[in-house]
């Protein structure tokens, strides 16, 4: 797989879960003025949990590969996405799975600021590892070892 198709796959995971985490919010604000959204809520909190898992995963394999071999920081975003990445990944999975299952309990679940953090690690990502200049197709091969 070229690395702009890895870019661009991963891009497009990214605005699946954007648009999954405002299907929450807009949930959430409808439970705020009380009208009923539990199943609608149950579905669109699965849906998230589910993206979240398969990109996840996807992105640990499509990147781990490449990312060494991409320019001379490779190996520095490479290390960076193995020692914390898989720490905010499984943060991110447990609390979603976390959140409520019912209207009353979203209210004050502090799912917004869940977002805001989630938000904030994909708009990383999309800086550090998923860069038009770190993924592209005349990407720089750096020989590993000696």
């Amino acid at each position: 797989m070229k690395p702009t198709e890895i870019r661009a796959e991963l891009l497009g995971q990214h605005a699946q879960i954007r648009t999954l985490m405002q299907d929450i919010r807009d949930c959430a604000v409808r439970a705020q003025r009380g009208e009923p959204v539990g199943e609608e809520l149950q579905t669109s909190v699965a849906r998230l949990a589910d993206a979240i898992a398969m990109h996840n995963a996807r992105e640990e394999e499509l990147l781990r590969p490449i990312l060494p071999t991409v320019d001379a920081w490779g190996q520095v975003r490479a290390d960076t996405m193995t020692q914390t990445h898989q720490d905010e990944h499984e943060e991110f999975q447990e609390a979603v799975r976390g959140i409520p299952r019912t209207s009353r309990e979203l209210a004050g679940a502090g799912v917004e600021a869940l977002f805001d953090r989630m938000l904030e690690h994909m708009a990383r990502e999309e800086r550090v590892m998923l860069a038009e200049d770190v993924l592209c197709e005349d990407t720089v091969i750096v020989e590993m070892g000696g």
